[in-house]
């Protein structure tokens, strides 16, 4: 083989060497470039993960409670819906006259949410709704409503109170306790039931739902990659 055919033949093996190693880095970065989306598609498409509701069941006299609120790890800014379902475990039957909602006094309950829910359907509650920063007072009476929880009722033949409330500054981290306070016809007027029964809720994050981070030194490492080879996400100075 002449010297110059020689010299021919290694710059084509070369060649072949450079394009093998371009294929190489390509399929490289593909792989990679999968492996980051996936992950920012979890982050960033998916959103926060589901809400986690707060139940609690209790016993008082012949009367069973439930009583869920939708969120019990809310963030600031979220708005919660709190229910309460009333039960009659045996005879007689009772009728409610009044209700009482309490909430910690950072969350804001939302103007026209109050219901009370049976047999017949669902029932606004304002204007005869009392309400103050730490509670809210129904009046079935002057609504016109005969609220009646019948012995063995289950499901949507109970009554059920319900209010949303949008969640303020609440402190951070620390348990709020929630409760009822109602009473009942035959009674005397006398109110029933117990301000901190619970559930309980837990306000986290912050207001805005964030800590407002700029550029990409904050971001997960396979993100923060990806934007080093994009070429940044640009500086806030």
């Amino acid at each position: 083989m002449s010297e110059m055919a020689h010299e021919q033949t290694e710059v084509r093996d070369d060649t072949r060497e450079f394009a093998m190693g371009r294929r190489a880095v390509k399929h490289a970065a593909a792989g990679a470039a999968a492996v980051i989306g996936a992950g920012a598609l979890s982050l960033f498409g998916a959103g926060p993960a589901g809400a986690t509701p707060a139940t609690l069941t209790w016993n008082d006299g012949q009367t069973q409670f439930t009583r869920t609120i939708s969120n019990g790890t809310p963030a600031v800014g979220d708005t919660i819906t709190v229910t309460t379902a009333m039960y009659r475990t045996k005879t007689p039957d009772v009728t409610y006259l009044t209700f009482k909602d309490y909430h910690p006094s950072c969350l804001t309950y939302v103007v026209n949410s109050a219901k009370l829910t049976d047999a017949a359907g669902t029932h606004p509650i304002e204007p005869w709704l009392e309400v103050k920063p730490d509670f809210i007072a129904a009046d079935f009476i002057s609504e016109g409503l005969n609220v009646v929880s019948k012995a063995g009722a289950t499901g949507a033949q109970a009554p059920v109170f319900s209010a949303q409330y949008k969640v303020g500054d609440c402190a951070a981290g620390t348990s709020l306790t929630t409760g009822i306070a109602y009473s009942q016809a035959g009674a005397g007027g006398a109110w029933d039931g117990d301000s901190k029964v619970g559930p309980s809720i837990t306000v986290g994050g912050t207001p805005g739902g964030g800590t407002g981070s700029s550029g990409s030194s904050n971001l997960p490492a396979p993100l923060n990659t990806l934007m080093s080879l994009l070429g940044g996400t640009g500086s806030s100075k």
